[in-house]
């Protein structure tokens, strides 16, 4: 009897202790990572700049997903496409409240993750392939660079522009004018998301390498990370 009931307690305070300690884990959280908008204060072109973009979202450095932007664009007052002069430009269009069109899920990831968000900017005459947006995404995802909460991997990943888009149609003022790597740890951004916020990276992108004949580019890009 007296066995029997040591073996209960036993067995009972095993799951006990089990319990308590699965339900200590935090639960897995999918985040939405969108490329919001980009304040352009000056072009690579010299009156205007054809933009294309993508964004991607590394989990413990495999891809996760890519999104290359549509050239749909919304300034504030009217549609527009890929052609940019300076001011406020956003990624999607009304009315759906200029929602990005220019996102990517991260899927349900642990605390124990760590997320690189990748984004790349360029004007370009020629419009790039997918596996252009994929092979930039992926040097810059493997480069020693790196940013973050409160910072950027810009002045790091610019030197390497020409080497970002080798094997590109590149000509005239063609050219990165936005880029960066952003490292998050899961716990973290669970953290910061927890009551409901989200998490805003804003940054600013001064020239890459250019011919002399072109602009020196300045950008502001906002990226957005938010549960879902």
């Amino acid at each position: 009897m007296k066995n029997a009931r040591a073996f209960c307690l036993g067995t009972c305070g095993a799951a006990l202790c089990l319990f308590r300690s699965s339900s200590a884990q935090p639960i897995p959280v999918s985040y939405v990572v969108r490329l919001a908008s980009a304040t352009v204060y000056d072009t690579r072109a010299r009156d205007e700049d054809t933009v294309h973009a993508s964004l991607t979202v590394f989990v413990n450095g495999e891809r996760n997903g890519i999104s290359i932007w549509d050239g749909k664009a919304w300034d504030g007052s009217r549609i527009e496409g890929r052609r940019w002069v300076t001011g406020l430009h956003l990624f999607g269009t009304p009315p759906v409240n200029n929602v990005s069109n220019l996102q990517v899920s991260t899927g349900r990831i642990q605390d124990s993750d760590t997320l690189q968000i990748v984004f790349a900017m360029l004007n370009a005459s020629t419009e790039p392939s997918s596996a252009n947006h994929e092979s930039a995404a992926g040097r810059i995802q493997q480069s020693a660079c790196a940013g973050g909460d409160g910072g950027s991997a810009w002045e790091c990943l610019a030197p390497r522009a020409a080497s970002i888009l080798a094997g590109w149609s590149i000509a005239s003022c063609d050219g990165l004018v936005a880029a960066d790597k952003l490292v998050y740890a899961a716990m973290q951004l669970r953290r910061k998301t927890e009551t409901g916020e989200t998490v805003t990276a804003t940054n600013i992108y001064r020239a890459s390498d250019a011919p002399a004949a072109c602009g020196n580019s300045i950008y502001g890009v906002a990226v957005i990370i938010a549960r879902q």
